[in-house]
């Protein structure tokens, strides 16, 4: 018994007549037919009897029926199901972040993600730069999001890029600087900073630094902390000032101003990173969902 008998059987129950059922199916009457006779022969009885004008359902044919249109059924969930698996819908992934849940962009992502591909199991694991970096490298997670340049990523990763932030300037509000900063970067060289911890190279204090070099601004006095959500405490404080991401200021609180930052370079780059020889279906669809939600939503 193959699929195409079932199909050829639930046709002509439902319409009731082999002529209309063929034209339904886009095959001959007569193929049709012997469709039918040949189902009727491995089971062993008659499914149909003929009608004035077309053809009923004997009582085993009504007693197959629900089964036959079960099993077409279930043979469409299977087709769709591997057809899901081949694009990558269904399966695990893992993806590693650490300050980037700040940004609004990664977490509409992942809401996006979530509700769309619901058969998808994501894990979320809360890591530094470089933890994140040997866990991808030993398989341990699947993705990674961070900021990071090329020429300081291990050899077997490559970036996709995801979101540009710009820099904002965080200064206690009894700070000189909150009355006299009229955006000139020059003017921060003598003072203190605040500055997440990370790794060399790579992270968001590597990329603010390089941004204010690009500026003529060198900041020498910095105190680094190993938690971003501790920087504007310690701004209000007094200890120094900061450059943080736009989106990362709404971590702020009262004692602290906001300026920001109109030179072109002052922005932050966060790269989706994942292994240059990734195979999985899941992983490879993650990709392409984040590349095509950072084309709509205009995250670039």
């Amino acid at each position: 018994m193959e699929l195409r008998h079932l199909k050829a059987f639930v046709a002509a129950a439902q319409l009731q007549h082999f002529s209309q059922a063929a034209e339904q199916l886009g095959i001959a009457q007569p193929a049709l037919s012997q469709l039918i006779r040949t189902l009727e022969q491995e089971l062993g009885v008659a499914l149909f009897r003929r009608a004035n004008r077309g053809v009923v359902l004997t009582a085993a044919g009504l007693a197959f029926q629900a089964h036959a249109r079960q099993a077409i059924e279930a043979s469409e969930l299977a087709v769709a199901a591997a057809r899901r698996a081949r694009r990558g819908e269904v399966g695990e992934i893992s993806l590693g972040y650490h300050s980037a849940l700040l940004e609004h962009h990664l977490p509409h992502l992942l809401r996006h993600y979530f509700s769309s591909f619901p058969q998808i199991k994501v894990a979320l694991v809360d890591a530094g730069i470089g933890a994140q970096f040997e866990m991808l490298l030993a398989h341990k997670i699947d993705l990674a999001f961070a900021r990071v340049f090329k020429d300081h990523l291990p050899d077997r990763l490559r970036t996709h890029p995801f979101s540009h932030s710009r820099l904002v300037l965080l200064v206690a509000d009894n700070n000189p600087l909150a009355r006299d900063f009229a955006g000139d970067l020059a003017s921060l060289r003598r003072e203190k900073f605040v500055f997440l911890q990370d790794p060399t190279g790579v992270g968001l204090t590597s990329h603010t630094l390089h941004a204010c070099r690009q500026n003529q601004l060198h900041p020498d006095n910095i105190f680094y902390v190993p938690s971003l959500m501790s920087i504007p405490g310690l701004v209000a404080a007094g200890v120094g000032i900061s450059i943080v991401p736009e989106p990362m200021a709404r971590l702020s609180m009262p004692g602290v101003q906001i300026f920001a930052l109109s030179q072109p370079q002052m922005v932050s780059e966060l790269s989706l990173i994942s292994r240059i020889d990734e195979r999985s279906s899941a992983v490879l669809h993650f990709i392409e969902q984040a590349h095509g939600w950072v084309e709509r939503e205009g995250a670039l």
